[in-house]
């Protein structure tokens, strides 16, 4: 064992080759790190862009069931427009809290999200040349977003 110690010190070409064996695992541990770290940082930004993108789709998709609901008391058709309501929004009609005929024309002023799956919009109701903001809150119940609660502002 000793004269092998010697023979690979004095060898100068088996050092060198040992040398650059050596460089070459140090090299791929460093690339192989390098890697992880952009990997990370690129599954931390696709996973940001993919929820943004899931929002943008539960607003588009919360926005789009108020519109129908909405076209629907436009069109004075309350059997359509009860479509789009839950049972909470109906007991305010039943209370007379809001009216579904009557509205001429709307304009959507404001959106917000207030939690998973629950959007408030603040809407401009036109009535006979009068004009009447609602606050509707929109919940989603199975894939699907529903008018829980319209109230009148102020």
């Amino acid at each position: 064992m000793v004269r092998l110690g010697k023979y690979v010190l004095k060898n100068s070409a088996l050092r060198a080759i040992l040398f650059a064996v050596a460089l070459l695992v140090l090299g791929e541990m460093a690339l192989a790190w390098q890697y992880q770290r952009l990997e990370k940082g690129l599954l931390s930004d696709l996973e940001e862009k993919v929820q943004e993108q899931q929002q943008v789709m539960e607003e588009r998709d919360a926005q789009g069931a108020l519109e129908k609901f909405l076209e629907a008391r436009v069109a004075g058709d309350e059997q359509k427009a009860s479509r789009y309501v839950t049972e909470e929004a109906m007991q305010q009609l039943q209370q007379g809290l809001f009216e579904f005929s009557g509205a001429q024309d709307y304009k959507i002023l404001r959106k917000e999200k207030l939690g998973e799956g629950v959007f408030r919009f603040q809407v401009e109701i036109t009535r006979d040349q009068t004009k009447q903001i609602e606050l509707i809150e929109l919940q989603k119940i199975s894939d699907e977003y529903y008018v829980n609660s319209v109230q009148l502002a102020g």
